[in-house]
């Protein structure tokens, strides 16, 4: 837990307690200490900021490391497609390596693993504000973070002061572990980048086409290529070769759709790359494979101890994810046809790995949430969610809304996964309101946005701003900019 104090002291007219950040199922502590100065920009002075990683991530101990080595880790994934329909075999792969990861976490660290679920670390959040001094939690919770602000809220609803939940994931639907409702705006945010597109014209977007349609076709042209023809390359400049591969390019896509308003110019200029048979771009967009570093470097000598941290990946997620949600029986015929299901809500749903994942898991948590999100906090939630968001659509946010007494929903009219993935002023003034004064904003409120996907200049609309609305935009241009993307 890292804490960066207020500048007024506890003890003085102005202090306003602690505020917990969960960024997702990535570690809260990276988060704020990188972001501090432009979370406090938003929120102003008097705040503690807490970043806390949940048990299991991050610099928790005892750690949850299910792989013994990075070479074995490397080893495992680094031939492993996660994508369900990119072979034939690709499920039926997808769905052994997952039993071989469950057992590997039963046998390993299996004690570790079922305690890391959602339910205990609403109460470690509990009690780190009661370490505080507070009885009330307040918290600013993104992706998965809303299903842990969602179960506090549930669990200690008289615990509430101020809770904002935002890209907000259907709690229930998570705690079935059906993990069917996130997929049902991706199209639709995929056909803005290319409405993007078409308005920015030739000069600007590299795969520029008069229509939508024609760059949506232009594209899955690409993919079908790529399925059937991988591609490859060696930069003797630099040393760097890769494979460039269908699953690669379609997971660059997806992963680009929770920034578009920093990575979309970057990936339609790297598939037109790709497109001339240059790949070496959109593989430096994936990151490189993951896997396969894990295989180059050199070992120390002697042999050092224990990782004092856990490295975020797959299956930390499962643990929790898969540990919290009902059991996954199904066999591979059953996922299947759970696939082809979702494949009618989004042309992603061979992205969505985590049932197959959790159809191996085999370590329960020992605390399981299974009361409902139908109650009456003590002070009303604030809820936020982009008109179109990869993975937690905005239909998730009214939703849950609807359980939680006098709660709002905030829109952002924006593309992007949470709202940080763009820069809106009036955001930054409304989660400043809340938190400060308890403010809500009215019932069916809507922020504009001043980024865009390519255009690196804000869109101000000629507005005059005081100083402190130019600070506040400046500070959410900041988180824009430094966006962390959670695993959902």
């Amino acid at each position: 837990m890292v804490r960066f104090p207020s500048t007024i002291p506890r003890d003085e007219e102005g202090y306003l307690g602690p505020i917990l950040f969960n960024p997702g199922a990535v570690e809260g502590i990276q988060m704020v200490l990188g972001r501090a100065a432009l979370f406090r920009t938003i929120l102003g002075e008097g705040y503690d900021l807490i970043g806390f990683d949940p048990r299991g991530l991050g610099f928790t101990t005892p750690t949850l490391t299910t792989m013994i080595s990075p070479g074995e880790e490397g080893l495992f994934y680094n031939k492993l497609s996660l994508l369900v329909n990119s072979s034939d075999t690709a499920l039926g792969a997808l769905y052994a390596s997952s039993h071989v990861v469950g057992a590997f976490a039963k046998a390993r660290v299996g004690d570790v693993a079922q305690h890391v679920g959602t339910p205990v670390v609403a109460r470690d959040m509990l009690s780190i504000t009661k370490a505080h001094g507070r009885d009330k939690l307040q918290y600013w919770g993104f992706s998965y973070g809303s299903v842990l602000g969602a179960t506090f809220a549930a669990m200690f609803p008289e615990n509430v002061g101020r809770l904002i939940i935002d890209g907000v994931v259907d709690s229930p639907d998570y705690y079935k572990a059906l993990w069917s409702r996130n997929l049902m705006d991706t199209d639709a945010e995929l056909f803005q980048l290319y409405q993007a597109c078409v308005d920015a014209g030739p000069l600007v977007c590299a795969i520029h086409e008069s229509s939508t349609e024609k760059i949506h076709s232009r594209v899955q042209g690409l993919l079908t290529k790529i399925r059937s023809y991988p591609a490859s390359f060696y930069n003797a400049t630099t040393g760097v070769y890769g494979e460039v591969d269908y699953s690669l390019v379609k997971s660059v896509i997806l992963s680009v759709l929770y920034k578009p308003h920093d990575l979309g110019k970057g990936l339609v200029s790297a598939i037109a790359d790709l497109e001339q048979g240059n790949p070496e771009p959109i593989w430096q967009l994936s990151g490189g494979k993951e896997a396969g570093k894990l295989l180059t470097g050199s070992c120390a000598c002697p042999a050092t101890p224990e990782k004092p941290w856990n490295k975020i990946g797959r299956e930390n997620f499962y643990a929790i994810a898969c540990g919290d949600g009902d059991v996954v029986t199904d066999s591979v015929d059953a996922l299947r046809k759970y696939y082809d299901d979702l494949a009618e809500d989004s042309i992603f749903a061979e992205n969505w790995y985590i049932r197959v994942g959790c159809a191996g898991w085999k370590v329960r948590a020992k605390e399981r949430f299974t009361a409902s999100f139908e109650t009456n906090t003590s002070y009303p939630i604030l809820l936020i969610g982009n008109t179109a968001d990869p993975v937690t659509p905005l239909a998730n946010a009214k939703k849950m809304s609807k359980g939680f007494k006098n709660s709002v929903v905030l829109t952002q009219e924006s593309a992007g996964h949470c709202s940080i993935s763009a820069t809106s002023l009036c955001t930054a003034k409304a989660i400043r309101a809340y938190f400060r004064n308890g403010t809500l904003p009215q019932e069916g409120a809507v922020c504009d946005v001043q980024s865009s996907i390519f255009d690196d200049k804000l869109s101000l609309a000629g507005n005059a701003l005081s100083v402190q609305d130019w600070e506040l935009l400046q500070a959410s241009r900041g988180l824009q900019q430094s966006y962390f993307v959670p695993i959902i």
